[in-house]
């Protein structure tokens, strides 16, 4: 049980000696869920994107050098994630592609109506109070801009014993319900079935969701 809640409470929060293998997994793991994003997101010059919860940051290079001239925020609360992904993505920091920042979704260090496009993978698990992070993403996006939301189906996450240890699981309708109460459109989602994963002895199949929703007018 220890380690099934260790397990949970690094994905929470990936810190200290178990940080690097927690990236390397979480990079692996989510790689459908960014490919959805990179299909549904529909990318374009000059986008000013925000990522909430960017882990090892292995994928920025995909969304940076899709089109001309985007740029992309990230922000995420493991002080380790954030010292690990600015080592992988040195060139682009330099060159001002990309700006990386340690905080929450709560409390957003930027500006009203700065984005077109925000999203996050795997992140809606851990906030306590949905409605006080989709105020903040409300707040920084641009009228009319897209919040994406990469997750897993409810389904498929309890066959993955440590989400009992802290994740707040949803359905799709379920998540659904909470975007239009906190003022998104939502407009779509595509759906992709992972390949198999190895947890010791089991063979897990998650299925990929990637929700997208607007910005509701005032």
């Amino acid at each position: 049980m220890e380690d099934l809640k260790l397990i949970a409470d690094q994905l929470r929060k990936p810190a200290g000696e178990f940080a690097g293998k927690v990236a390397d997994k979480m990079s692996i793991g989510n790689r459908p869920l960014y490919d959805l994003a990179l299909q549904a997101m529909e990318i374009k010059e000059n986008d000013l994107i925000l990522e909430i919860g960017f882990g090892g940051g292995e994928h920025f290079k995909d969304f940076l050098t899709r089109v001309e001239n985007v740029q992309i925020r990230g922000i995420d609360y493991s002080e380790d994630m954030v010292e690990r992904a600015s080592a992988n993505n040195g060139n682009f920091i330099d060159s001002g592609l990309l700006k990386l920042f340690l905080g929450n979704s709560n409390s957003l260090p930027f500006k009203d109506e700065a984005f077109d496009k925000v999203f996050c993978n795997m992140v809606v698990y851990f906030w306590e109070d949905p409605a006080e992070h989709l105020k903040e993403i409300r707040r920084v996006l641009k009228p009319g801009g897209k919040f994406y939301t990469g997750m897993r189906s409810r389904e498929s996450m309890l066959d993955l014993p440590f989400t009992k240890y802290g994740f707040n699981l949803y359905t799709e309708t379920g998540w659904r319900s909470i975007l239009e109460e906190n003022e998104f459109s939502v407009q779509g989602s595509t759906h992709k079935t992972d390949p198999v994963l190895k947890e010791g002895e089991e063979e897990i199949q998650l299925e990929s969701i990637f929700i997208t929703s607007e910005k509701s007018n005032e």
